[in-house]
């Protein structure tokens, strides 16, 4: 059953940062079509609300990719200190703490993304409903609490944490 779940995770995560990728490839676009149109021609307006816009996707996509790679810092210094068993159970309470907040963060900012929906909200300049990216940010914090869940069912099995 963890390696269903492991995989399910992986992939939706794997997805989740080619979608991230793809946006970052969009902002630089957009900023290099920008800063050509300033020089030949007008540039179009906008320009700070699309990037800021994918740079948020690109954030909230990318979280549960970077836990699964662990290309985060982590700083053990004061766990290496400690018996394995000690540290075996501190690792687990972290990845419990994490997940629970991260669940809650998805969950939060879902229902945010619920009001700014029911309200009608636009965006500043463009206009545009922005309800979609902030769904989409819940996902990705979302998808992160499932990587934390997997971590942390291998940490109670004493499982490779690396």
């Amino acid at each position: 059953m963890l390696r269903i779940l492991e995989g399910i995770s992986a992939r939706l995560n794997q997805v989740l940062v080619w979608i991230a990728g793809g946006a970052l490839v969009l902002m630089m676009v957009i900023l290099v079509t920008n800063m050509i149109l300033r020089v030949v021609y007008v540039p179009f307006g906008g320009t700070a609300e699309l990037v800021a816009f994918l740079a948020a996707l690109v954030i909230a996509f990318t979280l549960g990719f970077s836990q699964i790679t662990r290309a985060h810092v982590e700083i053990d210094l004061l766990v290496s200190r400690f018996s394995r068993r000690a540290g075996s159970i501190l690792e687990s309470l972290t990845l419990f703490l994490s997940m629970v907040l991260f669940s809650i963060a998805a969950w939060q900012i879902w229902l945010y993304a619920a009001r700014q929906m029911a309200r009608g909200i636009l965006s500043e300049t463009l206009r545009l409903p922005h309800y979609y990216l902030i769904y989409a940010v819940s996902i990705g914090f979302a998808a992160l609490a499932i990587v934390l869940f997997v971590d942390l069912l291998k940490s109670v099995r004493g499982g490779d944490k690396k």
